[in-house]
Formats: structure tokens, sequence, C-alpha cells
């Protein structure tokens, strides 16, 4: 321990003598820890992607093997480098908590992220958006896209641009991996991605031979390395090394083996893609919109949903599709507990049925069940033709269906307790009061099963709505995926999840008074149930 601190404290003492740079707090935590940890996405091939062995190789990993050799160098001492997987949504949030010391990624560079953190200058690369589409339908131009959805990812420089400019709906899902499978299922008209990428894509994999660039780039923009606000000593020592790549011929020498075009070093655009839409922000926010934009500029707490207009619709939007899905998803499942309950007391094969149904969707996870019906299932019915099931091109419709299946499951059982604790002897009063099957099931068990159901209904229905966040896998605008775009392209992680936290809540204290109301209003004096 006390070697590595001596090894530590001779590297930056070595870098301060050799004249290049003081040692900054970043140079510091590098020398001390002897890693150097380097954020980047590794599912961008070329750039960054995991070998057969799970080894992170690419591009980028290249670049930043040849920053570690040269502060190995510069410190005096040996370094190891870590490679941190990261996406566009968490890359800045792993930069500012010190998860990572640089990014090296497809970060494009806009005078919007220029206030998020330092890019390296030159740029090791550029790169624009492009549409990967079937060859046999393609758009006529990107202002013909207008109202028709594309695939992308979440935290992609391009979204907010592409979709401010051309009126185009984004599918936003967690990884290329996702999008490029809902684009091959036809859930929307192309995706949405960094030239490189796509052509590499089209060169390297037969299951692309339909599909082809449809479209020229746009929003041509620098790749650079990204660094924290605050330390220009390893700002000056990056862009030296960045220099040098050129002068050497590093970054031709990459190019060429990863069989990409050549790019030059290209200027950041002047104007920005996107900003503040003070003009779209709703009229019933309009009163505290100014309070909130001197507090983000006053403070750095942008709760931008209260004044930018982008931000607003997106997030109250998801709100609303949250309480959509919630409310379907609650009366759907509670018929499917109400209903499987009554099959459990019916023939042995129904009962068998209902029990196998119960067993399966309690015991597997809601996310991989939706995953299953939405990229498994789903892709088979999307594929038998142009006849396929209309509905099952809906993303609502199906996290709706999963959603209601999963819980629906819990609530037979939730039914099935209540039914169980309708006493015998009330049971066999109704029959000797002359009641029929049904109609002892409708006047007396069922009225009291539902009493004694409805503290376990209500846990039940508690989780169905935090559940509901899972639509955002397969990019269904609900309010945790609308958050999640704004603070990709804002940065304003804690605020947008404070947001999110404070909407749940609302949501739970508005049900939990609703059912403790219903309670008092249905309990039977003198009677437990």
């Amino acid at each position: 321990m006390v070697r590595n601190w001596l090894l530590a404290l001779a590297g930056i003492v070595a870098l301060a003598a050799g004249g290049s740079a003081e040692a900054g707090p970043v140079l510091q935590r590098i020398a001390a820890k002897g890693v150097l940890n380097v954020c980047t996405n590794v599912e961008n091939r070329p750039f960054a992607y995991l070998s057969p062995n799970g080894e992170a190789v690419g591009f980028n990993i290249d670049l930043a093997e040849d920053i570690r050799r040269r502060l190995s160098g510069e410190l005096g001492q040996p370094l190891r480098r870590q490679t941190i997987a990261t996406s566009g949504a968490n890359r800045v949030v792993f930069l500012d908590q010190g998860k990572c010391d640089l990014i090296i990624t497809g970060f494009s560079v806009t005078p919007e992220r220029q206030r998020l953190v330092d890019f390296i200058s030159p740029n090791f690369y550029s790169s624009g958006a492009v549409l990967l589409a079937r060859r046999d339908n393609p758009p006529d131009s990107w202002d013909g896209l207008r109202g028709k959805a594309l695939c992308s990812s979440h935290g992609s420089t391009y979204n907010h641009a592409v979709a401010e400019r051309y009126g185009v709906r984004i599918l936003a899902f967690a990884g290329l991996t996702e999008s490029a499978q809902a684009l091959r299922d036809g859930r929307c008209v192309g995706q949405l991605m960094d030239e490189a990428v796509a052509r590499l894509r089209l060169k390297d994999s037969a299951q692309w031979a339909d599909f082809d660039i449809v479209l020229p780039p746009i929003f041509e923009a620098p790749w650079s390395i990204a660094i924290a606000h605050g330390d220009p000593e390893l700002r000056a020592l990056l862009e030296r090394y960045s220099r040098q790549w050129r002068s050497e011929g590093v970054l031709e020498s990459l190019e060429t083996r990863y069989e990409l075009p050549h790019k030059p070093v290209l200027e950041v655009a002047a104007t920005p893609r996107g900003g503040l839409d003070e003009a779209g922000v709703p009229r019933v926010l309009k009163q505290v919109a100014g309070f909130f934009a001197r507090l983000s500029q006053g403070s750095g707490w942008n709760f931008s949903v209260f004044h930018d207009g982008w931000s607003a619709r997106l997030f109250f939007e998801g709100v609303l599709t949250t309480l959509r899905l919630a409310v379907l998803c609650m009366v759907v499942s509670c018929v499917i507990g109400l209903a499987g309950a009554l099959a459990t007391r019916g023939p042995r094969p129904l009962r068998w049925l209902v029990l196998g149904y119960v067993e399966l969707l309690r015991n597997t996870p809601s996310l991989a069940q939706l995953y299953f019906l939405y990229f498994g299932i789903g892709s088979l019915l999307l594929n038998t033709g142009p006849d396929a099931a209309p509905w099952y091109t809906d993303a609502f419709f199906i996290a709706a269906m999963c959603i209601s299946l999963h819980y629906g499951a819990f609530a037979v059982e939730v039914f099935r307790a209540g039914f169980q604790a309708v006493p015998k002897a009330t049971r066999e009063a109704a029959l000797a009061l002359g009641y029929g099957r049904w109609g002892r099931l409708r006047h007396v068990e069922l009225p009291l099963a539902l009493r004694a159901s409805l503290p376990a209904l209500g846990n039940n229905l508690v989780q169905l709505i935090k559940g509901t966040s899972i639509a955002y896998a397969v990019a269904v605008p609900e309010v945790l995926y609308s958050s999640q775009e704004i603070w990709s392209e804002l940065n304003n992680v804690v605020e947008m999840m404070v947001l999110v936290l404070l909407t749940y809540l609302a949501l739970m204290a508005v049900l939990a008074a609703g059912l403790a109301r219903l309670e008092r209003r249905l309990r039977l004096p003198g009677v437990s149930l």
C-alpha cells in the first residue's frame, strides 16, 4: 500500500518536473490508483464492442490504450486501463461522479453539451445522422418523415434535434441492439444512427442485405474526448495527445484498420441544434417559468419541465401515458384476477390451467415477459406478412397486456384467498335460504370476498402502478422514458429523478386514499370482513 502511494507521488512529481503540465485533480487520482478509467459505449462497433472473449476492443479502445501508454510514461509509473460501459443516458453522470476519468465514444460536440463537459480539441472523428431503412420503400426526404416513427436509442445526440426539426416520432430503446430488432420487425420506417456505424453494419452482416442508408447525413458534428469541467491540466495534456495523433498519423492508421472513411478536423457548429423552447411552455406554467429559468441560471438546478417547452411537453405527455397505462392495467388485472379465482372453483382441467398461468407469470420477471411478447412472439407475428394483426405493432398495447397478465396472476391469488375467507357457515346459511349456486355467489360470497380482498388487492395495485415503468423498455413514452430523454439531452438527472419520484408518490397517494375510502364504505358493522 505504502509502495503504491510512493509510486503515485513520484509520478506526480515527475509530471510536474517534466514541464508538460501540473498534476490536476484527475491526474492525481489516476496516479494514486494506478488506473485510467475510460467510459465508452461497448455496443458501437467498430468504435467499441465486445470481442468473443468479453474484452472491449475497437477504434476508441485503441485510443484509450494509447492515452494509457503515454500517461504511464509521463507519470513514471505503469497504469492499468479499465473500460466502463456506459450509455448516452449515464456517461456524463459517471464523469461527474468520478467513476470515469474521461469519455471516449461517439460523443458529438455541440454548444449545448459544451456547457456540461470540457471537450478536447481537435476532434478524433466526426459523423452525422443517417437513416437506415429498407431499400424497397425508402422515404423521399427527411421532411417527408413528418409524423412517422423512427427507431433510435436512449441518449442519442440526434433524438431531440431530428424530432424537433422534422416532426418525427422517436422510438428510443435501451440500446442499438433493441433498436435494430425493432427496425427488422417493421415497427418503424427506419433507424436513426451514426453514419459510420450504419455503413459498417451494412458491410459486416448479411441480415442487413435488404437495408441501405436511404437519406443523406445531417447534423454532422465532431467527436471529441470529454472530461469534467475544472481540470485545465488534464485538458492541456489530452489536447497535446490529440494533436500528436494527427501529426503522427495515428488516427489515419486506425481509420484504415477499421475501414472507416477519413475524417478531417471539424469545427463545432455555431448554432445550437436544440436549446430551450421558452415560447412552447404551456400556459399553466407561464407564471412560474421565469422563476425556474432564473433558478437554473443562478444555482444550476435545472427543472427544465417548468421553463422549457420541449421538456414540458415530453414530461407531461409521459405522465398522461403512465396514467392511461395504469388505469387500463388495473381494470384488466382485476378482471383477470376475479375470473381466475372463479375458475379455480371449476372443473379440474380448468383449475390446472389457471394454476399453471399463475405459477408461470408470478415466477418470471415482468421485463422478461415484456421482451418475450415484444421481440419474441411479436417478431414472429410481424413477419407473417402484410396482413399481420395491426395491434401487434402497438407497443402501448403489448406493454398493457404484459403488465395486466403479470399482475393479474397475483390478483387471482388475492381473490381466491378472499373467497376462502368467507365462512363456511355463511355459505351453508345461504343454501338453507334457497339460494342457488349463482345466486349464492352473486349475493353472498362475492360481496364478502371483495371486502376481504381489498387490503391485499390494494397492495397489488400499488405494485402495478410502479411496474408500469417497464414499458420504457419497448419505447412506450411513459414518465420514466420521457424523463430519460430529457436528462440525456440536458443532463439534469437529479432534477428529473426528483420529479419522477414525486409523480409516482402522488399517484400512490391518490390510490391509497381511494382504497381507504372504499374500505370504510364497504365495511359491515360487527363483521370482520
